[in-house]
């Protein structure tokens, strides 16, 4: 699997997590602190994700980063 397989992996894990918990893009933006635009980005695996964000996005969906990186 190579990186951009990776990251869109990851960005469909992260929108099925908030989904299943039926959160909206916007209220989850607010709830971890960050844009609009760039979680989108993330979800649809445009954007290379920094640990921390990861972390700050997993605390908020409420499960671990291994949850969310399992199988990448």
């Amino acid at each position: 699997m190579d990186m951009n397989e990776r990251k869109a992996k990851l960005g469909q894990t992260i929108r099925s997590r908030r989904q299943e918990q039926d959160i909206s893009l916007r209220r989850f933006a607010l709830m971890v602190g960050f844009s609009h635009s760039y979680l989108v980005d993330v979800e649809s695996g445009r954007r290379n994700i920094g640990i921390e964000n990861l972390c700050k996005i997993a605390d908020g969906l409420g499960v671990k980063v291994s949850d969310l990186t399992k199988g990448l």
